[in-house]
């Protein structure tokens, strides 16, 4: 049992060793706030702190580890540690909301520690892992789930809400669901998130463009012919902005109906092999190489900072980005922003609805009752309504508890900031049940340990048919033979 043990915890590293080879980032939504400042950065920069910074920027050099809310702590206190993935602004609010539990009492001292991208922080746990350093908190992201589970590391949420009589059914539905198990949660959502499409207003209007209605969102064709219409007017180069990014795949996959994993995308039994080189996925990787292909975007490369400078140098109409974003895009942009779902493959009929993406925070077992109590009222601090609507207000993470929506400050703000509302709008409508009433497990996202590995098998993808001259299915299996033989390694510690 221990010889096995080990080999576990040998792959675990291999797989983080395999990330940062493959180019340091799993492109999940981007951690610091946009600013034209940093969109305009010349493109051999290196890139902010971010989830997604370029293949050939971000494994150049070691993230840098800043202590940013460290703190003495005065007599018998308890002290924790609580690693984070938020850069730039977003880091700044996570400063001021652990400073503002610091303050709310005064025997515990939380030690907040920015670990660089979700990818260092992950990677980071891992070793700390082997080394006995890990701390008591750590915001890990969506992909880690699995891994997170199978490390037999963590206490689950869930038996902490039962010890607390804490009700998760506070939590909106989509964020309690993905990060549960078959006995509820086992992470404290923290900041989710999810891809919106944001657009220059201006634009769309002088191209003689009309969004889709509220509550709708465009199909493939149906975004194509605008992009025709943009390009056309003249008001603009390109009609997107587009970064070869894994997560848009992921997501717009599952808008589609499609599945990403067998075994119900991993929900019912471990995934064993990728699906998402069948059927509609291949539409809609035909779909978002396109865009390139066909001179809708830019060949910008696995990429989220370019795209932001595209799109606010008036260079693109249009560009996906994470709802976490919004502050920085909505108040960096020289124009009027608009916001609206994400796009749905036309074989779909219509729109099923987006996974949760960002992190949550998850508590370490130091084996030591007092501090692992202590972390269990940060955690629960950091999911309270007044912490949930400043960090919603100051970044564009979505609020994830379902009782604050009549919070007088936040509908206030969302009558001025109504970009903040869409990725809100654009979860509540996500259709979690199939018209036959069955459990619609595209839209609950796909869970295997080796996922952020795979997710690179997906960008590579990109370049194998932007530069290699692969058809899509062609990339797609490539993808798919690389991505089972990631599930073959990691099930076999778990036959």
């Amino acid at each position: 049992m221990l010889k096995k043990t080990l080999k576990f915890w040998v792959l675990l590293l291999a797989l983080a060793m395999l990330v940062v080879a493959c180019g340091g980032g799993t492109d999940t939504p981007a951690d610091t706030a946009v600013t034209p400042e940093d969109a305009a950065a010349p493109a051999d920069e290196a890139a902010p702190a971010d989830e997604a910074a370029p293949a050939d920027e971000a494994a150049e050099e070691e993230p840098v580890v800043e202590e940013d809310t460290a703190v003495e702590p005065p007599g018998e206190v308890i002290t924790l540690e609580f690693w984070h993935a938020m850069g730039g602004e977003l880091g700044e609010v996570v400063d001021e909301l652990v400073a503002r539990f610091n303050e709310s009492q005064n025997g515990i001292v939380v030690n907040a520690t920015y670990q660089g991208t979700y990818d260092d922080t992950y990677n980071a746990l891992l070793a700390a892992f082997e080394t006995d350093t890990a701390p008591n908190i750590v915001q890990n992201f969506d992909l880690a789930s699995q891994t997170m589970i199978d490390t037999g590391r963590l206490i689950p949420a869930y038996q902490l809400m039962a010890d607390d009589g804490y009700d998760a059914n506070i939590f909106v539905p989509a964020v309690r669901d993905y990060y549960s198990d078959e006995n509820g949660m086992v992470a404290m959502a923290f900041n989710s998130s999810t891809p919106i499409l944001f657009y220059n207003k201006a634009m769309l209007e002088e191209a003689g463009v009309t969004p889709p209605p509220e509550g709708e969102s465009w199909s493939f064709s149906e975004m194509l012919a605008a992009c025709d219409a943009i390009q056309e007017s003249g008001v603009t180069k390109y009609c997107f902005a587009l970064g070869q990014v894994g997560w848009y795949f992921e997501q717009i996959l599952a808008n589609s109906g499609g599945m990403y994993y067998n075994n119900n995308n991993g929900r019912t039994d471990r995934a064993t092999e990728v699906v998402f080189n069948q059927g509609i996925g291949v539409e809609v990787f035909d779909f978002l190489t396109g865009l390139v292909a066909n001179g809708y975007s830019a060949n910008l490369g696995n990429t989220w900072t370019d795209t932001d400078s595209v799109f606010f140098a008036g260079e693109a109409a249009m560009m996906f980005d994470s709802t976490a974003g919004t502050r920085g895009l909505q108040d960096g942009a020289e124009f009027e922003v608009g916001t609206m779902f994400i796009p749905y493959a036309d074989s779909a009929g219509s729109r099923h609805g987006v996974i949760i993406g960002g992190a949550a925070l998850w508590l370490i077992d130091s084996e030591d009752d007092a501090k692992d109590a202590a972390a269990w009222q940060f955690m629960k601090f950091m999911a309270e309504e007044a912490q949930q609507v400043t960090w919603h207000t100051g970044t564009g993470y979505f609020p994830v508890r379902t009782d604050i929506s009549g919070n007088t400050d936040l509908v206030t703000f969302w009558g001025e900031n109504p970009n903040f509302v869409t990725a809100i709008a654009q979860l509540e409508s996500t259709k979690t049940m199939l018209d036959d009433g069955s459990t619609n497990y595209a839209v609950l996202g796909g869970r295997a340990g080796p996922a952020p590995a795979i997710r690179r098998f997906i960008v590579e993808a990109y370049s194998s048919v932007l530069d290699d001259g692969m058809t899509a299915q062609e990339a797609l299996d490539l993808a798919a033979e690389k991505a089972n033989q990631e599930l073959a390694d990691y099930n076999e510690f778990f036959q």
